[in-house]
């Protein structure tokens, strides 16, 4: 039932969102669906390290790596974008590489403040850099991908807002899918026996560092794929501690896989999108969003622990249970 429902939502997902570049009709509006789609693949590179039980509280820190590597590769080092892209998913996978060790041999709580540590010194880091980040004020004019002909399409020009948003929806697609399929692979079968009896699972010869360690490298991948699909769309980078960058971003990043639900590969699509959705809802009353999504939060993990996406099989049982009574 679990694969059934994960396949339906991500062709859901993908149709409607395609649907949606059309229904737009203007700029604003595209560039919500663009925010949706980054922070889906946010979310969901992130339920990636979940599976293994840790809490990462530095995601944002690897989003913000892959955003000022592929800006400044661009920038400075003129790299086509086509380039730059993987480019800065690599750079952030390299670095969760370096750091894996020392890192995943802590767990729970300990991982989660090691991780939150590192993602404010990158932000720190960056914002008093002046002479590569531009410090507090900044990268500015960050170039888009430009023009690029293609067979039987012609020329297309993905500054355009409708253009970037089809983009980015591709990429955000690809890489969704690269992680499904990870998850129907040999790879999470192991996780997964690494989660519930570590000490079993090395007992049988698994390398359970090695792992955790390929885990958190592929969620740091596709991190930075969409810090980097995020600074061609905003134009401009800005690491205030109020940015996509602060500790806010990531805590909205956990509650969106929580809400939709951790245990499906499906739940991080819900839950973005249903989150970010009552949040634009709700941006005329802005100092009250962290409130109004707190108290979301509240009630589902008091009433739906298993998250939005576990209703269908709540009220299935529910129905079992009312024609058995």
């Amino acid at each position: 039932m679990n694969k059934k429902t994960n396949t339906m939502i991500i062709l859901l997902f993908t149709l409607v969102s395609f649907l949606a570049g059309r229904w737009a009709g203007n700029d604003y509006l595209l560039s919500v669906l663009i925010l949706i789609a980054i922070n889906v693949l946010m979310a969901c590179s992130l339920r990636t390290i979940f599976i293994l039980e840790q809490i990462s509280l530095g995601h944002v820190g690897f989003a913000l790596i892959g955003a000022y590597s592929s800006a400044l590769m661009v920038m400075k080092l003129n790299i086509s974008f086509w380039l730059a892209l993987p480019l800065s998913g690599s750079i952030c996978a390299l670095t969760a590489l370096l750091l894996g060790y020392p890192f995943l041999r802590l767990k729970g709580i300990y991982f989660a403040i090691l991780t939150f540590m590192l993602a404010e010194s990158l932000r720190l880091i960056a914002y008093n850099w002046r002479s590569l980040t531009g410090g507090q004020f900044g990268l500015t004019d960050i170039p888009g991908p430009g023009t690029i002909g293609l067979p039987f399409l012609g020329t297309i020009d993905f500054d355009t807002m409708e253009n970037y948003y089809y983009l980015t929806l591709m990429v955000v697609i690809l890489s969704i899918l690269v992680l499904f399929f990870i998850e129907k692979s040999h790879l999470n079968v192991k996780w997964r026996a690494i989660k519930d009896a570590e000490s079993l699972a090395q007992s049988v010869g698994m390398n359970a560092i090695l792992h955790r360690i390929m885990n958190f490298v592929i969620a740091s991948f596709f991190a930075g794929i969409g810090g980097a699909l995020f600074a061609h769309y905003q134009k401009g980078l800005s690491v205030e501690v109020t940015s996509r960058f602060g500790i806010m971003a990531s805590i909205y990043l956990l509650v969106y896989v929580v809400i939709g639900g951790k245990e499906k590969f499906s739940g991080p699509i819900v839950g973005t999108i249903v989150l970010m959705m009552i949040s634009e809802f709700a941006r005329s009353f802005e100092e009250y969003r962290p409130i109004i999504i707190g108290f979301i939060a509240i009630i589902v993990v008091l009433f739906l622990p298993e998250g939005v996406t576990g209703i269908p099989e709540r009220l299935t049982r529910l129905k079992q249970q009312l024609k058995k009574g």
